[in-house]
């Protein structure tokens, strides 16, 4: 009788701890993150999420997951390891971008307020979100300033000057642009100064290096600037997609692609279709220049480089003009419309896209310039007109 007892109350207690164990199974919390997504105006559709790389401007997005949308409606579930931006794409038509983070999020769209595919998406439950669009605000009060007004009518004139392609209404454009200039660059380095100091009060922050963005480049920044700033971002910071565009730009800025590296050697066709080989291009100095037939900035460099080039082709320099990023009967017709008398080499990626020679170079944007001896030993990258003018009277001592 008592080793029945006994048994009878093993097999309770046994009957408890499973009871326990799988209540305590059910009350655990998801550790994940859940979105649950609404379209108004499209039923069905591919819904991507996709992680950004900056490192590469040929690479595809990423796919994190994706799932068929019904309805109007989809839902995603999952961990993510890091929280970061990322990019979402629906159907083929429509993306947009949101941060992901461990939590229960909800996301609205409308396609009536498509930009042009790009929609702004309604976020909640994503704090880092939250974070974001109250740092963008921020950051717009600064550009919307009373004084920064007359800089709104700029861009409609721009886009209404070039889409006429006259040559006159263009350099009236760019005339009546100049008186600008002062304002522009002020209500920039406010910009960057807001920027700037956000990653200073917050260099382990997750949004950081979004509300920095591209500001960090040689374009808009110092090497000094970028020296200083770049050892800033600490912690989560740093496994965000957008410091590791910084990595590979300050890699290629100060390293593998910097003044005093080698240039990474490459095969084009010419506009003849001859094969040419960066290497054997016989110069004692070589100016690789990328560029494009839509690329204002770089066509405007041209008749300067036709002095430098008249001056010093004799003694030994040449120009390597790399088209890339364009349509070849357009680079062609740059070509013939400019009349550079320098070797063209076609580098045209798919899409519009930068070629390979542009991304093995890491081009950052156009122009990008590289000065190199004739063992393509980098002396100088992007170098501006006067660095330019000053550095070649050096080197051919005249």
């Amino acid at each position: 009788m008592k080793i029945f007892s006994k048994l009878k109350w093993t097999l309770t207690l046994s009957l408890i701890m499973v009871l326990s164990i799988t209540s305590c199974k059910k009350e655990a919390t998801f550790q994940g993150y859940t979105i649950s997504g609404t379209v108004k105006g499209l039923d069905q559709a591919t819904v991507r999420l996709s992680e950004f790389d900056y490192t590469d401007r040929g690479a595809k997005p990423k796919v994190i997951d994706s799932t068929e949308m019904t309805n109007g409606t989809f839902n995603f579930k999952g961990i993510v390891e890091h929280p970061d931006r990322i990019s979402i794409q629906i159907g083929n038509k429509f993306n947009s971008e949101f941060f992901l983070e461990n939590s229960d999020i909800t996301l609205e769209f409308d396609t009536a307020e498509s930009d042009r595919g790009r929609l702004k998406a309604k976020v909640a439950g994503s704090v880092l979100q939250q974070i974001y669009e109250l740092q963008q605000a921020k950051i717009d009060s600064v550009i919307n300033q009373e004084k920064f007004a007359p800089l709104q009518t700029i861009r409609s004139k721009m886009e209404v000057a070039y889409k006429s392609k006259d040559e006159a209404k263009i350099e009236a454009f760019q005339e009546w642009r100049g008186q600008f200039r002062d304002l522009e660059s002020q209500q920039q380095k406010e910009r960057r100064s807001f920027q700037v100091q956000y990653v200073k009060d917050h260099p382990e922050s997750i949004v950081a290096p979004w509300i920095l963005g591209f500001q960090f480049s040689e374009g808009r920044m110092s090497k000094d600037e970028m020296k200083a700033i770049y050892p800033i971002f600490k912690g989560d910071a740093k496994h965000t997609a957008m410091f590791k565009y910084y990595e590979k730009t300050y890699d290629d800025i100060f390293n593998s692609l910097g003044e005093g590296s080698i240039a990474p050697d490459f095969k084009l066709n010419d506009v003849n279709g001859n094969e040419v080989k960066l290497s054997e291009v016989k110069a004692k100095y070589k100016l690789v220049d990328f560029w494009a037939s839509w690329c204002v900035p770089c066509r405007a460099s041209f008749p300067h480089l036709k002095e430098l080039y008249k001056k010093y082709a004799k003694n030994g320099f040449e120009v390597v003009g790399i088209g890339t990023a364009d349509e070849e009967e357009k680079w062609r017709k740059a070509i013939e419309e400019d009349q550079t008398p320098w070797m063209h080499l076609n580098d045209t990626g798919a899409n519009h896209q930068w070629g390979v020679v542009a991304r093995q170079y890491g081009v950052p944007f156009l122009p990008t310039t590289f000065l190199m001896d004739e063992n393509e030993k980098i002396i100088l990258r992007n170098p501006t007109k006067e660095d330019l003018d000053n550095k070649l009277t050096e080197l051919f001592n005249y």
